[in-house]
């Protein structure tokens, strides 16, 4: 699966032969962390990114029944501003088509607002996220 294991500085890194090896390796990686988390702290606050270079990972994520869902708090990373609530442009749309709408969360927290709204959205997601902040 994986052809190429090295260290740029302090980051490991490793290559694959195709994106599904990745997606397949990466969900495995998140899936045990999250677990852990889960164990240490009965909840696990998880930041999803939307763009095509997740869908192999949030796709083999989907697999994984062993995973408590419903004992992970979802949090949507980024948006347009500007988008109506039911652009498919949208990154928590693409988030609900790959993930959200597929595995039962605990929570799931989105960043759509109107435009006018968008700083007043992200000073209270800010204080979201922090609320939710595990250490």
């Amino acid at each position: 699966m994986e052809i190429i294991t090295q260290k740029v500085e302090n980051l490991p890194v490793y290559i694959f032969n195709t994106r599904e090896e990745m997606g397949v390796q990466s969900a495995a990686d998140a899936a045990k962390i999250i677990n852990e988390v889960i164990a240490k702290n009965g909840v696990a606050n998880v930041v999803f990114a939307a763009a095509p270079s997740q869908n192999e990972v949030l796709a083999e994520l989907c697999t994984y029944t062993d995973l408590a869902w419903d004992r992970v708090n979802a949090f949507h990373m980024d948006e347009y501003i500007g988008l109506s609530p039911d652009a498919p442009q949208g990154f928590g749309n693409f988030l609900r088509r790959a993930i959200f709408d597929k595995v039962n969360f605990k929570e799931l927290h989105f960043l759509l607002c109107d435009a006018d709204k968008a700083e007043e959205k992200c000073e209270e997601y800010t204080a979201l996220l922090k609320e939710y902040r595990q250490i």
